[in-house]
């Protein structure tokens, strides 16, 4: 491993503009989805979306590059540096590759990212209702839904979620969409239980009212239909 220097000699004016940092943080949304574990997390476009304009406004430069490492591994440095002196703070990030392929490259990188960024700031990430839960919204939604009969609730699954993907301009993602819904959830788009077609609605209602929602959406299915 080459000589690595994980901060400047002096680092008294980075560590302030970083606590102007921290009070301006947001929590990162868990807006994805991982069709294998069904587990939330919070993508590289949600961390970024947490810390760019608390970075900006404290002249905080954030630099993430790959450096060589030994075969069959990905070295990742993040650096924060501070614009007015130059004083800086870096770690670096060993991750182990699968295989020697572009795309599993490129997932470490993305996932490696997120996590360096997250650890160095403090970001943490919370469950993303859209303020539903506060405003009992979504919940009116549910009572709606659980009112319709077992005969014609696929059915309303099957048109709503296709409706909504339409009016998102998703069209060409549909089927791409029925696929990862038949893997996340081990039944057809159109056997959907209450709760997962619930938990669908929301999401796309959500990308509705939120470019940034709909944006990681796409990115999530592409990275779906590349698997």
């Amino acid at each position: 491993m080459l000589d690595f220097q994980y901060c400047s000699e002096d680092t008294k004016d980075l560590t302030k503009a970083l606590i102007g940092v921290q009070k301006d943080l947001q929590p990162a949304v868990k807006d994805s989805l991982n069709p294998f574990c069904k587990n939330r997390y919070a993508s590289l476009n949600s961390i970024m979306d947490a810390c760019r304009q608390a970075l900006i406004k404290n002249n905080v430069l954030l630099t993430q590059y790959p450096i060589p490492a030994e075969n069959g591994h990905l070295a990742l440095v993040s650096k924060l540096i501070h614009a007015d002196t130059g004083q800086y703070q870096a770690s670096i990030c060993i991750i182990p590759l699968q295989k020697n392929d572009a795309q599993v490259l490129g997932s470490a990188f993305t996932y490696g990212r997120r996590y360096a960024l997250s650890s160095m700031l403090g970001i943490t990430a919370e469950e993303d209702d859209d303020g539903n839960a506060a405003s009992g919204r979504f919940k009116g939604s549910v009572v709606q839904t659980k009112s319709v009969n077992t005969d014609s609730k696929s059915n309303q699954n099957r048109i709503l979620l296709t409706t909504l993907m339409n009016e998102l301009g998703l069209s060409d993602y549909i089927e791409t969409y029925r696929d990862y819904l038949r893997l996340t959830y081990k039944c057809p788009h159109e056997t959907l239980s209450i709760d997962s077609y619930n938990e669908q609605y929301k999401l796309l209602e959500q990308c509705k009212n939120n470019p940034i929602n709909t944006r990681n959406f796409i990115q999530m299915l592409n990275n779906f239909r590349n698997n």
